[in-house]
């Protein structure tokens, strides 16, 4: 097989049915595992209990913008903090994982003269799929 290589930039991320990838600098879903061990006459025995994913998302901030992430957010976050946002991120191999986010408000300001910057930690609601 040949190798295969993927880089961060071959990723994008869609949040509610809005793309994202172009405002961001680095997307990453990881999923916690939390395994049982149990010690039985047989020897070990292994139990998936419970699983959690997290999407870390940093991008450049975007407030104001047409279609903000940052605004749909903080507008989420305050008007329906209990309805999940869809997401969708994408492999240029075509690997896509499926989930939902709890909405969660962004930061905002930066220091001068850097670009203003937003790092996201969603927790995600449902646990990712590879479809």
């Amino acid at each position: 097989m040949p190798t295969t290589i993927i880089t961060g930039r071959d990723v994008t991320f869609t949040i509610a049915a809005d793309t994202y990838d172009a405002q961001a600098t680095s997307a990453m879903l990881e999923v916690a595992t939390d395994i049982g061990i149990y010690n039985t006459l047989a020897g070990k025995a292994y139990y998936t209990l419970n699983t959690q994913g997290t999407f870390n998302v940093e991008m450049l901030a975007d407030w104001g913008a047409a279609s903000s992430l940052c605004e749909a957010l903080w507008t989420a976050a305050v008007d329906a903090p209990q309805t999940p946002l869809a997401c969708v991120l994408t492999a240029d191999t075509g690997a896509e994982f499926q989930f939902s986010v709890q909405p969660i408000q962004p930061s905002a300001g930066g220091s001068s003269p850097d670009a203003q910057t937003v790092s996201l930690a969603f927790t995600c609601v449902t646990t990712p799929a590879l479809v």
